[in-house]
């Protein structure tokens, strides 16, 4: 018999009380997350204090502490979870077909079927009976109301904590035939059975436990803190994952209009939470998620995670999970998946979300496979002339190329005619003595024209002088696109694009630099660039891609970690809708640019699935359908 069996006398009453009071409030799953500390504060006894008579004394709150302690010690000394991997192996290496898990708590008893599906996916627990004390003891009693129990919860598990009253002497007799008779009633087979009596310290409902029936003789048995979980998966969360887990989307690729199924990993075959390897219980998977274009889309996509063996079909895909997220045309969002069990995953998202009903069979095969009909493009290039003088320029000259290169990727993706006009900007430093309106680092200007004669005029450019090392002209960019707002085209998708390496001067306090001579300039004119570059793609509906060299003082380990954090802070507002490094592919670039202009043929149906973001490289391409 345990010592707290024993609870004889105040003690014993205040542990009843506490326990009682502690269910009230959420109990040991509630206490974990409200607080880290490594005694978890005493629920409120006052609620309680009415269920033990002579608690009125000046004595009274150290014993309620002194009790409370006592039920911490006791739920924490004597709970095990022994044994629990070897049944869990036995489960998943094929010894055992399927485990029986009778689940003893201090409210409600249940027995669930834990198994692997046929296709080697769960394991599942499948409910096969469920129903609380007081029904049980009704009935194992012939009476239509518990005599056993009060109706009241807090008095009946006052009660059930070894607490005294009308009934106590006859608790322990009562629980033990209902829980005979709850057995009896299932359909228990010929699996192993698990005994998990989630009660700890409950004096009544572990000696029912305690003597359970020959027939229902367990395999293992645990004595675990009254906890009372939706399901038994909570005991099965050790298991590696048997498949990987992946989120599924579409990818649009800009430059042909095709429409293509994709996945991303989230976690690795063999994952287990508290593995390194698949996520402990910190470790979160971020995936940045686009929604598709306008006129391509209904404002709310699936994020589906599923699982699935290497070079498996869509087809053969199964799903795991699958929310509705609302993602108007043109927004990005990140996607934070945990994993919690054998293809069980939570996701956190700022925006709203629900369950996706759509099976994932119907989401694959509605994707249509090919985006249709572009709407006009208006492509604004703004390039950084300057750059050091090693090596001859070069690397302006590279990037007049990959602009060039990207300009003709995008003439290609949207054919003849005038679908395609392009605008050029050149930017170049400040000069080192600048003071307000000096000078003007926008050095070349090209309305909109056609792509081939925006490319010819790129070759023309030449390089300008490296006049600082960490920050450039970029910052009157926002403000050119402002002046050329007339040009826009009524109907078309606006796009600007940056081909640079440094960001643009602060307007005011610049950032400290560590371990260079140098310091960061503000801009001599005071120009506010975030306030009109929000303008232009909200107001405006400029969609904003970055092709970035990044300097060396970026580098997180060698460089500038807070000038680094600066020019990232820039290059993702400049590169909203896709940042890329220096010599990506063009096509990929390409894509960015215009997929949001493709929109569906007239008897398509909308992409209901996330696509992924530009900028990631993350993702295995799969057949369609």
């Amino acid at each position: 018999m345990h010592p707290d069996h024993a609870a004889i006398g105040l003690d014993g009453e205040l542990r009843a009380a506490l326990r009682a009071a502690d269910v009230m409030e959420g109990g040991p799953a509630a206490r974990a997350g409200r607080q880290a500390a490594q005694e978890p504060p005493a629920p409120d006894h006052r609620r309680v204090a009415h269920l033990v008579p002579g608690t009125d004394t000046p004595s009274a709150p150290r014993a309620w502490k002194r009790a409370w302690r006592d039920v911490l010690a006791g739920e924490s000394a004597r709970t095990t979870r022994s044994g629990l991997g070897w049944a869990l192996t036995s489960l998943a290496g094929g010894r055992f077909a399927a485990l029986d898990v009778l689940e003893i708590g201090c409210e409600r008893l249940r027995l669930s079927r834990v198994a692997y599906g046929g296709d080697g996916r769960g394991p599942a627990a499948r409910p096969l009976a469920d129903s609380a004390w007081g029904d049980l003891t009704a009935e194992a009693t012939g009476h239509p109301c518990s005599p056993a129990l009060p109706a009241e919860r807090l008095r009946r598990l006052f009660l059930l904590a070894g607490g005294t009253g009308p009934a106590a002497a006859e608790v322990t007799g009562h629980l033990g035939r209902a829980l005979r008779t709850f057995v009896r009633g299932t359909p228990l087979g010929a699996d192993p059975l698990l005994v998990v009596v989630r009660a700890a310290g409950w004096r009544p409902v572990e000696q029912a436990a305690d003597a359970l029936c020959p027939e229902a003789a367990p395999v293992l048995r645990l004595r675990l803190p009254a906890h009372w979980p939706a399901d038994p998966g909570d005991l099965t969360d050790a298991l590696p994952l048997r498949r990987a887990l992946w989120l599924a989307a579409a990818d649009i690729d800009g430059t042909s209009g095709t429409v293509g199924l994709v996945r991303r990993p989230l976690f690795p075959a063999g994952s287990r939470t508290g593995d390194p390897a698949g996520g402990d219980p910190g470790a979160v998977v971020r995936v940045p998620v686009a929604a598709p274009p306008d006129g391509a889309t209904t404002g709310a996509s699936a994020a589906v995670v599923v699982s699935a063996g290497p070079g498996e079909p869509p087809a053969r895909w199964r799903p795991v999970r699958a929310d509705r997220i609302e993602l108007p045309p043109g927004s990005r969002a990140a996607l934070h998946y945990r994993l919690r069990g054998p293809d069980r995953v939570d996701l956190a998202y700022d925006g709203h979300h629900e369950p996706e009903t759509a099976p994932w069979a119907a989401l694959a095969h509605t994707t249509p496979r090919r985006l249709s009909r572009p709407r006009p493009v208006d492509l604004v290039l703004a390039v950084e002339v300057a750059g050091p003088q090693a090596g001859g320029g070069t690397a302006v000259e590279e990037r007049l190329q990959e602009a060039a290169a990207v300009a003709a990727a995008v003439r290609h993706a949207l054919g003849g005619g005038d679908t395609l006009r392009v605008g050029l900007i050149g930017y170049r430093d400040h000069a080192p003595l600048d003071r307000p309106n000096d000078s003007d680092p926008i050095v070349h200007r090209l309305g909109m024209t056609t792509a081939q004669n925006a490319e010819r005029a790129l070759a023309g450019w030449h390089h300008s002088a490296l006049r600082h090392d960490f920050a450039t002209g970029l910052e009157h960019v926002p403000h050119e696109l402002t002046a050329r707002r007339h040009l826009w085209r009524p109907d078309s998708h606006r796009v600007l694009l940056v081909v640079g390496s440094r960001p643009p001067h602060p307007r005011a306090a610049p950032p400290q630099v560590l371990r260079r001579s140098a310091a960061v300039r503000i801009c001599p004119d005071r120009v506010e660039w975030e306030a009109a570059l929000d303008e232009a793609r909200h107001y405006d509906g400029v969609s904003c891609v970055a092709v970035v060299d990044e300097p060396a003082w970026m580098d997180h380990l060698e460089g500038e970690p807070h000038l680094a954090r600066w020019a990232d802070r820039a290059w993702d507002l400049f590169g909203a809708d896709g940042r890329f490094t220096a010599g990506h592919d063009p096509h990929r670039i390409a894509s960015a640019v215009t997929a949001p202009a493709l929109c569906l043929p007239e008897d398509g149906a909308p992409i209901r699935l996330v696509v992924p973001d530009g900028a990631s490289g993350e993702w295995l391409h799969e057949a369609a359908g």
